[in-house]
């Protein structure tokens, strides 16, 4: 009876296993072989030809370009989006449980998929009948091509992105902002602290490693981005913003290389661990101090 009753939390198990298994690891493992095959559309003899597609892949200067970009997308979002959430979570502190209902249009943004939030923007930036063109004209500036030009493209791309992420930045920061003990505060104003001081000396140290998490979480998802980029700009004008995912999604679909598709896949997914590995080792890994 002893040795049934310890097994059936193991057996309880079984089906969270097995949906993983069918829908993460034989796509992962299917994915990583296909990266060492020549499989194409045209030629589909899917014979192994090693480490073939990972040479050629990276001696196209598209993907370095692509590269380079989801980087230069990913800080300049992840940074706005780490200031304007814990702006909005100091906020969501602020409000009164009977206000609670307030709450609920910070959050907005991020209960939109984000498919609706791509072609949200696009209809707002279109040049002729969009309407930030028409408010500008209101105020007689001259219309913007804010998805023909590749730097403005670029900034409508991170202004939507900010635009829809921050709230869950701010949801977590909140969180961590509720679990602060009052008394500390209470403390600070006793010893003669001002509103500054005690955000600068109680508030933001103690909010940093939930900020943090907020941080690598967020990072995880703009480093694999693609819905957002695909409706939005369709990785132009010419390719400017186009993201690795964009740009594996191509080589799938578009030019029909199976294979130096996978291994496009493959490296965001080595590119995602490596910076989850390393941001969580330099961020929250525990440093062993010598004692005397």
């Amino acid at each position: 009876m002893i040795l049934q009753r310890n097994r059936f939390p193991y057996f309880c198990l079984i089906p969270g296993l097995v949906l993983v298994a069918l829908f993460s690891l034989f796509p992962f493992i299917d994915t990583l072989v296909l990266s060492f095959k020549n499989s194409k559309t045209i030629l589909p003899d899917e014979t192994f030809n090693g480490f073939h597609n990972y040479k050629v892949l990276v001696s196209y200067s598209r993907f370095w370009h692509a590269l380079f970009f989801t980087l230069l997308f990913t800080f300049v979002s992840i940074s706005l989006e780490a200031i304007v959430g814990l702006c909005f979570g100091l906020m969501l502190n602020l409000i009164s449980e009977k206000k609670g209902f307030l709450r609920i249009f910070i959050l907005i943004p991020w209960i939109i998929p984000t498919v609706v939030t791509a072609r949200m923007w696009q209809w707002m930036l279109d040049y002729n009948l969009g309407i930030l063109n028409y408010l500008l004209g209101i105020i007689e500036i001259g219309r913007i091509n804010w998805l023909g030009n590749s730097f403005v493209a670029f900034l409508s791309l991170v202004m939507a992105d900010v635009w829809k992420t921050s709230p869950f930045v701010a949801i977590i920061v909140w969180a961590g902002l509720s679990a602060i003990p009052r008394e500390i505060y209470k403390a600070s104003i006793i010893d003669g602290a001002n509103s500054w001081q005690s955000f600068r000396y109680i508030t933001l140290p103690l909010i940093l490693p939930i900020l943090g998490v907020a941080v690598l979480f967020r990072a995880i998802d703009t480093l694999r981005i693609f819905d957002l980029v695909y409706v939005l700009t369709g990785g132009g004008p010419g390719g400017a913003t186009e993201t690795l995912s964009v740009y594996s999604y191509r080589l799938f679909f578009y030019k029909g290389d199976f294979g130096q598709g996978a291994a496009a896949s493959v490296f965001i997914l080595l590119l995602v661990a490596g910076f989850s590995y390393f941001y969580m080792k330099k961020s929250f890994g525990k440093t062993e101090t010598n004692q005397p």
